[in-house]
């Protein structure tokens, strides 16, 4: 155990931090059709950042609504039934954002065709698409074998669990890879440990619960290396 715990990467991990710049595409709609017809056409770094993106920009999101969508149908258009649909949706369960975008298509499309009319907002909640520039840093911390990696995630910042575990799903093509798990698959002969991490249900969690699940796994596969994040 303490073989692996200490044995040096090819490669140190260096830790990143990250802020958003979001901006308004000047775009909105008005109802449920307008929304589905336009996801059909937004490029997919809209779609990233409505469905992802986002929850940077909040401390604690609500865990009932994890993602732009459902939260402007229970607060715009006051459907708590859609809300639910959109919420149970997960993006991670699939390959590309291309299949991202056919799966929240096909639950609007569904959902529409069972209604006798087409959902409005209220008057001031219309939907505004957005995207985001990620001005990324580097960070002072870095880890050379992986006592120092778990003893790393307590200290970083919540900006950088981020952009390791959600944003790298963007940069590197690959929905159910992180820089965390490639990282380990690149440099310790630990496979379990990689797949626990990808396994990680991480949609419908906050970024304190992230960091915590991801300390976690690594104790369990390899002992007590650090303190819990608080």
């Amino acid at each position: 155990m303490t073989e692996i715990l200490n044995q040096m990467a090819a490669n140190p991990f260096w830790f990143h931090e990250c802020f958003l710049m979001s901006m308004p595409l000047g775009k909105k709609v008005v109802n449920l059709r307008e929304l589905l017809d336009n996801l059909r056409e937004v490029d997919e770094s809209v779609l990233f950042y409505h469905l992802i993106q986002s929850r940077l920009l909040l401390d604690q999101p609500a865990a009932e609504y994890p993602n732009d969508f459902a939260l402007w149908a229970a607060h715009a258009l006051q459907d708590t039934r859609l809300a639910e649909k959109l919420s149970s949706f997960d993006p991670f369960e699939y390959q590309t954002l291309g299949e991202v975008r056919q799966a929240v298509v096909d639950i609007l499309e569904e959902y529409l065709w069972d209604l006798p009319f087409v959902p409005w907002a209220r008057p001031g909640f219309e939907f505004h698409f957005c995207q985001a520039s990620v001005v990324v840093m580097h960070s002072l911390i870095s880890a050379h074998n992986l006592k120092e990696f778990c003893s790393a995630l307590t200290r970083v910042g919540l900006d950088s669990i981020y952009y390791h575990f959600f944003e790298a799903r963007w940069r590197l093509g690959e929905l159910k890879s992180d820089d965390f798990s490639f990282w380990i698959e690149t440099n310790f002969d630990l496979p379990t440990l990689v797949e626990d991490i990808r396994s990680i249900d991480v949609y419908f969690y906050t970024l304190k619960e992230v960091r915590a699940s991801l300390v976690g796994l690594i104790h369990q596969h390899l002992g007590e290396l650090c303190d819990h994040p608080e």
